[in-house]
């Protein structure tokens, strides 16, 4: 990496905190363990109910900071504060339940070197549980499907978009930021579920490239009280991704990327996903979840007779 004209990280790290320490701790354990030693890391707080400034403090890396938010900004709102206080010209969100593998600054920062116009990049994952087993879900096992190239490649045009719009397989605590590309807040606050998706699937129809690296470079962790199983008990996900890929493909439409526009109309594995979640509410003896949720996919499948490509 080509030395920086001032004394700011080659690259930041910043953890949209809320809840659960014993997370946290491990998170930062696996920033600290890094390869590529020139980073910063920033904790940002979203005013959660336990507090970490101890456990920062107690590091003693000068590397290391801690900020707690006035007033709570809300999932996209904090994500946009961490992309606002980052220093170095790339940025990586690091879930606070989540863990970086030793290589990831070291690969991301060499896959960008030279390439100032590349908007973010990033990496395959290691799936884990609650307690750091190796694990695996029905939507990951899904994403090994999407057509992808098995090295590391560039994503851009319809054909690229139409495969993330078929299903959002980039996992967001993998994405590395160029700062001065996306800009100090490139998260939509309108949605409360899908920011992410909204940001990749919006660079990308906005004619930006994105780069994957495809290694596993992180460890993902899926347990019962994360965010996105929090999510998908109730149906109010899957009806925001709904409009999300409604709004996708209005605007793939209007680009003329035909793929892109039929990939967000026939949304495969959301209705996937959808089905998956109600069979489970039924097993589960949550028949009222179930009935909500298969109303929602009802309601969608329905709208094939008002359009050949949904």
């Amino acid at each position: 990496m080509a030395p920086r004209p001032d004394d700011r990280p080659a690259i930041s790290f910043a953890i949209p905190y809320y809840d659960n320490r014993r997370y946290l701790a491990e998170a930062i354990a696996s920033v600290r363990a890094q390869t590529f030693g020139d980073w910063e890391l920033m904790v940002v707080d979203d005013c959660g109910p336990e507090p970490a400034p101890e456990l920062v403090e107690s590091l003693g890396d000068a590397r290391v900071t801690y900020v707690r938010n006035q007033v709570n900004l809300g999932l996209s709102g904090n994500w946009n504060e961490c992309v606002r206080l980052a220093r170095g010209p790339w940025v990586t969100l690091l879930h606070g339940d989540d863990r970086l593998l030793p290589r990831y600054a070291e690969r991301v920062l060499a896959a960008a070197e030279g390439r100032p116009g590349l908007a973010a990049l990033f990496t395959d994952v290691v799936t884990i549980g609650a307690n750091g087993e190796p694990t695996t879900t029905a939507a990951d096992f899904a994403k090994r499907f999407f057509p992808r190239p098995n090295h590391d490649h560039d994503l851009q045009g319809d054909e690229a978009t139409s495969v993330l719009l078929a299903g959002n397989y980039i996992l967001c605590p993998t994405l590395c930021l160029n700062r001065e590309q996306v800009g100090p807040a490139p998260f939509d606050s309108r949605w409360r579920f899908v920011p992410d998706w909204a940001f990749t699937v919006g660079l990308l129809l906005g004619g930006e490239t994105l780069h994957s690296v495809r290694e596993p470079l992180l460890e993902y962790r899926r347990h019962a009280s994360s965010q996105t199983s929090l999510q998908t008990v109730d149906a109010s996900r899957f009806t925001e991704e709904i409009a999300f890929l409604d709004e996708m493909a209005e605007l793939a439409a209007r680009r003329g990327w035909s793929a892109s526009e039929r990939a967000a109309r026939r949304r495969i594995s959301v209705r996937g996903h959808l089905a998956q979640k109600a069979l489970a509410d039924v097993v589960r003896g949550r028949f009222r979840a179930a009935r909500s949720k298969g109303r929602i996919l009802y309601r969608d499948l329905r709208r094939r007779a008002h359009h050949p490509d949904a």
